[in-house]
């Protein structure tokens, strides 16, 4: 070994830290940790008497929280979750102020955050509308009013069959038409497709919006210690992260890793933009299961239409990125792919829906759907600047995005 070589591992072993210098390092590190969590039980051995020096603090409100109501043959089953820090025991159920027999699968006192199926033996009537209420031994009542009452829809073959078709309808079906304005963008001019592009950015931009308030409404049916506003931060902050993962990830693939000019390829932003959209279609497709489930949504023709109008824009914002001259021929099992990435959520989202009902999981997909597309306008954009060059503060450009979020408010007008 030359003088040299033996210098340059001199170096490196001096460069390397010592085992002692390693666990200092740790300890540092851990010591926050260490002396928070010391307070912290401190803390919890004498709050009754921290709490003494601000005076009496009220029991606190045994209100449970209920999930779903589902009409059985014979019976009324009421899902409730104890959201509470201490235990509720069930102690009288009514049905409209009535006291009926009940029983509990499983144990009458609820620990924080355990579940439990409260079965009501009552011979109902569709249609007819009731209030249940669940009292707890201390004497705090919680309450559920169903508008109508609607037989609960069972997993079977025929309902499957049916919640998937929907998905289909409002999903698969309008993003696959949207793409067959591919040849007619591709002989659109830079100008028109730099237009097109903020128009894609349009559509996203209204539904991250969109999704942001369908996650708030959603949240506003969680109890306050499952944290609305922490799930919808949470969400949303991994589906941003994660669309911008695979985007960068799919422009590696595609050999754009190395380029000067910013932004996905085209193939890359079409994936990414059929993701965001996905996710939203998820969250479409869990609030119809959802309302077919408690019969809240009289669903015809018309709204079918409606939705199908809505979304074909969205096969739109994927196609526009694969238009461009330089992308080439995109092959149709590719096309397949991203209508299907975008659509085939509705139909996960019906089912979800159809057969569980959780405001919990509507909260978190919207706000992932949120997330997503806010991540997907950034690569929009991004790709605008590097492919449109000047063009990008044109007044295609910004008619283009104004339109987008126009055509996005008119087509969701048949949709309501």
């Amino acid at each position: 070994m030359s003088s040299a070589d033996t210098a340059a591992v001199s170096e490196a072993e001096s460069a390397r830290p010592a085992p002692k210098r390693r666990w200092r390092k740790w300890a540092l590190v851990a010591l926050p940790l260490v002396l928070l969590l010391g307070a912290l039980l401190a803390f919890n051995a004498m709050d009754d008497r921290v709490f003494g020096l601000i005076g009496d603090n009220p029991p606190p409100a045994d209100v449970l929280s209920v999930s779903r109501v589902l009409f059985e043959e014979g019976e009324i089953v009421v899902r409730v979750t104890n959201p509470q820090p201490d235990p509720i025991t069930i102690g009288v159920v009514t049905v409209d102020d009535a006291v009926v027999n009940f029983s509990v699968d499983g144990n009458e006192t609820l620990g924080r955050f355990d579940g439990a199926k409260i079965r009501i033996p009552i011979d109902w009537n569709e249609g007819e509308p009731y209030v249940i209420g669940i009292t707890s031994e201390s004497g705090i009542q919680t309450t559920a009013n169903v508008t109508a009452a609607v037989a609960r829809v069972k997993p079977r073959t025929s309902s499957i069959f049916g919640f998937g078709l929907i998905g289909l309808l409002v999903g698969v079906l309008p993003v696959a038409l949207g793409l067959f304005w591919l040849p007619a963008l591709r002989t659109a001019s830079r100008n028109a497709l730099a237009g097109f592009m903020a128009l894609t950015a349009g559509l996203l931009v209204f539904l991250a919006v969109d999704a942001t308030f369908e996650a708030l409404e959603q949240s506003a049916a969680l109890p306050g210690a499952f944290g609305g506003l922490g799930l919808i931060i949470l969400g949303a902050s991994l589906s941003f992260v994660g669309v911008g993962a695979l985007s960068a990830a799919l422009t590696r693939r595609a050999g754009k890793g190395a380029s000067t000019t910013p932004g996905a390829s085209g193939m890359a932003l079409a994936t990414a933009i059929a993701a965001g959209i996905g996710f939203h279609n998820l969250g479409e497709g869990l609030a119809i299961g959802a309302s077919f489930a408690v019969g809240e949504l009289a669903f015809s023709s018309l709204l079918i239409i409606g939705f199908t109008v809505h979304n074909i824009t969205e096969g739109l914002a994927i196609a526009v990125p694969l238009a461009d001259r330089d992308e080439g021929r995109v092959p149709v099992r590719k096309l397949a792919g991203l209508a299907l990435i975008a659509g085939l959520p509705a139909v996960l989202g019906a089912w979800i829906g159809g057969f569980i009902t959780s405001a919990f999981l509507a909260t978190f997909f919207f706000a992932v759907a949120a997330g997503a597309a806010a991540q997907v306008v950034a690569e929009v954009v991004g790709y605008i600047r590097g492919q449109a060059g000047s063009r990008w503060r044109t007044p295609y450009v910004a008619g283009g995005f104004i339109a987008g979020i126009g055509i996005m408010y008119a087509t969701s007008l048949l949709a309501v």
